[in-house]
């Protein structure tokens, strides 16, 4: 865990389990975490498969210029990762384990951020693994957030927690680097050049009328 925040929030979660797996959404009151709620989000898990946004605060929102209630977990990335994303969310939701991922964000005019994601399951009303309560951590907060919204997310790397060991020592859990995936070779998209900035392709130019 990189950003206070993230801390903040696994601790709190973790004091709610009261030795259980992983506490109820009952259990997480909003006032209790009242400055990191702009950035926290709830999903739920539906019986086919679907991790879907039920609420997601101002600060994530704004990221994306636009509500993302009711939007698909996996639709915060970029295209080639997906999957990996929906799949890491959906492992978590069903499941005791948190997750930390790691990520880059790339902007609709190429701008480039950092950000971490904590996901934590918790139980829903039936008792069952179907939910998850996540936040999302910016470092370095770019000028243009809120004006240029970002294209996705793409992750560099996962790590999941081990719930036995302290906060602390959590950094001891090797975090898995994901590699890029292969792309085929393309045309420059919009006839624009790009160069690339760390696994991230960048478009030159801004805005073009």
């Amino acid at each position: 865990m990189k950003h206070k925040n993230t801390l903040e929030l696994y601790e709190y979660w973790a004091s709610k389990r009261a030795g259980r797996p992983a506490p109820s959404r009952t259990d997480i009151e909003p006032g209790d975490i009242r400055r990191l709620l702009p950035d926290v989000f709830i999903c739920e898990l539906s019986k086919d498969g679907k991790l879907t946004f039920r609420l997601a605060g101002t600060g994530l929102c704004n990221l994306y210029g636009r509500e993302l209630k009711g939007t698909g977990f996996g639709e915060l990335w970029l295209e080639d990762g997906i999957r990996n994303a929906t799949r890491t969310g959906v492992a978590v939701a069903s499941g005791p384990t948190p997750a930390i991922l790691s990520l880059d964000g790339l902007s609709t005019r190429a701008g480039v951020l950092q950000a971490e994601m904590l996901l934590l399951p918790v139980f829903g009303p039936t008792g069952e693994h179907d939910r998850l309560i996540g936040l999302t951590s910016v470092f370095d907060p770019p000028y243009w957030i809120g004006h240029d919204p970002l294209a996705g997310f793409s992750t560099t790397g996962v790590r999941f927690l081990d719930q036995s060991r302290e906060p602390l020592f959590l950094g001891n859990r090797p975090e898995i680097a994901l590699p890029r995936a292969e792309r085929e070779k393309s045309a420059p998209l919009f006839g624009r050049s790009e160069r690339k900035v760390g696994h991230l392709r960048v478009l030159e130019g801004g805005r073009q009328d």
